[in-house]
């Protein structure tokens, strides 16, 4: 059940061409305009690593992200993550997790900051003005390495290292520029990457592999990341430190989620799960008593025993855990492949200071 906004969204893109062409010379535009200095790129006292798409979304930053915050730590390195905190009311600066620990509830930071301060022991800054978050995470946390959650395409805070997440589920040759199409800019602006990052898949998925040649002429070092599933663990542990993973023995369930691409997830869930109904929402969907009654009933249409959901759409459920019950929850960790630690490593040591 996708939400109707987005099925008419769906229908009419393609007469929008216009407004993506538009868009799109919007974006190029406001490129040129930081690249002379028209418009002005701060720089701060710490390595800047962004993680980001083309795509309006579902390339798997959240987990490349978390990937990312723990592997600093492996390596004895101080590093924060500074999100936007999308659908979140707090405009920030204002550091929000810490230590697996998150301060505010989802609908003050957002799904994702709620998330990433949960599944990390970096501190995690909410704010609207990157530059301003990445300077709170330097002057309170002393951190020397800022990982910024979907930045490239916010210019104003300047990096050390782009990296550009795709999937081969869409192609960015071929796709349109928002609101005809799924890309924020058009393909051209992968120049700017220092590195594309293959999520979702393995090096011998043929689609991955037409998507690597397509890149190729760019010149620039790619790297797999496929997912590891976990095994799932019941809702009302997901804000506990020890999660207890269970055995599902193909338990009959509704799956649901909010998320900008479902497919992979229902695709995942049904790994573990007998999925009796598919339950698509729009994307970071905030959850109310009316959406929790649509999935009760369909519960009861389709005689299924309980629900699996994603841990995105799983800090927005705390005070439904009750009448969800049971609902499960799927643990998804981006696994790439050796080579990206130690890219990361030598690109920010010749590019200044070492770590």
């Amino acid at each position: 059940m996708l939400m109707t906004l987005e099925k008419f969204w769906q229908k009419f893109a393609s007469f929008l061409w216009p407004f993506g062409k538009a868009y799109s010379l919007l974006m190029q535009t406001r490129h040129v305009a930081y690249a002379k200095g028209v418009l002005k790129s701060h720089q701060v006292p710490a390595k800047v690593i962004s993680v980001g798409n083309l795509s309006l979304g579902g390339e798997g930053k959240t987990p490349l992200v978390i990937w990312l915050a723990r592997f600093f730590e492996t390596q004895g390195v101080k590093a924060a993550i500074v999100t936007r905190g999308y659908r979140g009311r707090l405009k920030g600066p204002i550091i929000v997790g810490d230590q697996g620990k998150v301060f505010y509830p989802s609908k003050d930071i957002g799904d994702e900051a709620v998330l990433l301060s949960l599944k990390t022991e970096v501190p995690v800054i909410v704010a609207r003005d990157r530059v301003a978050g990445a300077r709170l995470a330097i002057q309170k946390r002393g951190v020397q390495v800022v990982i910024l959650d979907d930045g490239f395409q916010h210019l104003p805070l300047k990096r050390d290292l782009d990296l550009v997440l795709m999937s081969p589920g869409r192609d960015p040759f071929k796709e349109k520029v928002f609101p005809a199409g799924y890309l924020r800019e058009s393909w051209p602006a992968l120049n700017r990457a220092h590195a594309f990052i293959i999520t979702k898949s393995k090096p011998e998925d043929q689609k991955a592999q037409k998507l690597v040649e397509k890149l190729k002429c760019f010149a620039k070092p790619i790297f797999y990341a496929p997912f590891n599933l976990k095994n799932p663990y019941k809702l009302e542990d997901l804000w506990q430190r020890g999660k207890k993973p269970i055995q599902t023995k193909q338990e009959k369930v509704i799956a649901f989620c909010g998320l900008a691409r479902p497919e992979p997830f229902f695709k995942a869930a049904s790994h573990f799960f007998s999925l009796a109904q598919k339950v698509a929402f729009e994307d970071h969907v905030y959850y109310d008593q009316a959406q929790i009654d649509y999935l009760l009933a369909q519960k009861e249409k389709y005689s299924a025993t309980g629900f699996v959901t994603t841990e995105k759409d799983a800090v927005k459920l705390k005070k439904f855990v009750q009448e969800l019950e049971p609902c499960y929850l799927l643990p998804i960790e981006a696994k790439p492949e050796e080579g990206l630690g130690d890219f990361i490593l030598k690109h920010l040591e010749n590019n200044g200071t070492p770590c």
